[in-house]
């Protein structure tokens, strides 16, 4: 069994608009970072902790197979809509508001909030086209019912199935 995700990394396109937004908008902190030489080229990785021993971490880089301009929209480059990849932190429902708050007063737009019946979400870019969501799970938190899980994995939706 697995105690969970260590860290997710991403590529960022301004590691200084990155570290703004993680550090200073939504106050995680910066607890680690390496430089490394690649080749003829090197990299920066650095992880802003999320709590629990999870981090989110950015590779800044330089001349080590890097496109010109850099895509790092874990979606949209890709051409999926934005809320497809995305990277969920588990908040309470007060740190989230006051999060989507700092974000406002940063003069940043919350893409999107949704209650979702079990959670509430609230969305966010960051400055590399990442899509945040800060997850404040209702009491009782995600129901879990492995066969329904396991039937609505292959079932085809009757209103689907009805569509012409």
């Amino acid at each position: 069994m697995t105690a969970g995700i260590h860290h997710v990394a991403f590529a960022c396109r301004d590691a200084e608009a990155t570290h703004r937004f993680y550090s200073k908008v939504l106050g995680f902190p910066l607890v680690h970072t390496e430089l490394s030489r690649f080749g003829k080229g090197w990299f920066r990785h650095f992880f802003y902790d999320l709590g629990n021993g999870s981090s989110i971490a950015f590779f800044e880089l330089h001349d080590v197979g890097e496109p010109t301009p850099p895509k790092t929209a874990i979606s949209t480059d890709l051409g999926y809509p934005i809320w497809v990849n995305h990277v969920a932190v588990r908040v309470d429902r007060e740190t989230q508001q006051r999060l989507a708050a700092r974000v406002r007063d940063a003069q940043l737009n919350v893409v999107l909030e949704h209650d979702h019946g079990w959670c509430h979400s609230v969305y966010l870019r960051d400055p590399n086209g990442i899509l945040v969501e800060l997850c404040a799970d209702h009491e009782g938190g995600m129901p879990v019912d492995l066969a329904e899980a396991e039937r609505l994995r292959t079932v085809i939706p009757a209103w689907l199935a009805s569509s012409p």
